[in-house]
C-alpha cells in the first residue's frame, strides 16, 4: 500500500498511469474468478502501469511496469507470453532486483487469510528460491531480441479480403451471365482497392478502441 501513495515521476504527455481505481485493475481486483489465476497459476498484475499514450503498438508494447527501487520502466510484455505465470511473490526488477508491488485479488486475500496455517511455516524458504528462479526466467525474457512492428499482418489481411471479394465479384457475374473480360478487370480493380482501404484502416480501428478504454 505504500506503493500507492508514492508520488512517481513521469512524463504525464506521454504515458497515462494506471493505479488500482482504474477500471482494468479495479476489475482484477474484485473479480473472485481471478482468484484461480492468482492462487493456481501464480498470474499477478502490477499496482501501477504506464500505458504510451502516442503509439500505433499494440496495447501490450505500450504499456511499461515501473520500478519503486530504480525509477526502471520495464516493459510489460516480460512478464507476457513466456512468462506470464509462477509470479505467486509478485515482479522482480530485471534492472535492480526489486520487489515490484503486485495486486492482490480480494478473493485471494480471504483464501490465504483462511488457510494462513498451512503456508506461513514455510514461505520464507520457498519465496526466495522461487523469486530467484523467476528473476532468472525474466532476464532471459529481457535478452530475447523484440522484434519491430510490422505491417505484414495488415498486408496479408488486405490481399485476402481482396481476394474473396473478388471471388465473389466473379461468382455473382457468372450467375448473370455478364462476365466479360472488361467487367473481370473492373472487379479486380475494385477488390484491389478495397482490399488495401481495409488493410489501412483495421489498425488505425483497434488503436482507437485501445485509446478509449484507457484514456
Amino acid at each position: 500500500m505504500k506503493y500507492w501513495r508514492v508520488e512517481m515521476q513521469y512524463d504525464q504527455d506521454k504515458y497515462r498511469l494506471l493505479t488500482h481505481n482504474s477500471p482494468q485493475l479495479l476489475f482484477w481486483a474484485v473479480n473472485p474468478l481471478l482468484a484461480f489465476n492468482e492462487l493456481i497459476l501464480g498470474q499477478r498484475l502490477p499496482q501501477k502501469i504506464l500505458v504510451e499514450r502516442h503509439s500505433g503498438q499494440a496495447l501490450l508494447a505500450r504499456q511499461f511496469v515501473p520500478c519503486p527501487h530504480c525509477n526502471a520502466l520495464n516493459p510489460a510484455k516480460l512478464w507476457g507470453k513466456g512468462n506470464a505465470f509462477g509470479h505467486w511473490f509478485g515482479y522482480l526488477c530485471p534492472k535492480c532486483n526489486g520487489e515490484i508491488p503486485c495486486l492482490w485479488n480480494l478473493t485471494s486475500l480471504l483464501l490465504l487469510t483462511i488457510i494462513a496455517p498451512l503456508w506461513l511455516w514455510f514461505k520464507p524458504w520457498f519465496k526466495l528460491r522461487w523469486q530467484l528462479s523467476r528473476l532468472r526466467r525474466t532476464k532471459a525474457m529481457q535478452a530475447i531480441p523484440q522484434p519491430q512492428p510490422a505491417v505484414t499482418p495488415c498486408i496479408k489481411t488486405a490481399q485476402t479480403i481482396a481476394v474473396l471479394m473478388f471471388l465473389f465479384m466473379l461468382f455473382v457475374q457468372s450467375r448473370e451471365a455478364s462476365l466479360s473480360l472488361e467487367q473481370t478487370v473492373i472487379s479486380l480493380a475494385v477488390s484491389c482497392v478495397l482490399g488495401v482501404l481495409y488493410g489501412l484502416l483495421t489498425p488505425i480501428n483497434r488503436f482507437r478502441k485501445s485509446k478509449k478504454r484507457y484514456w
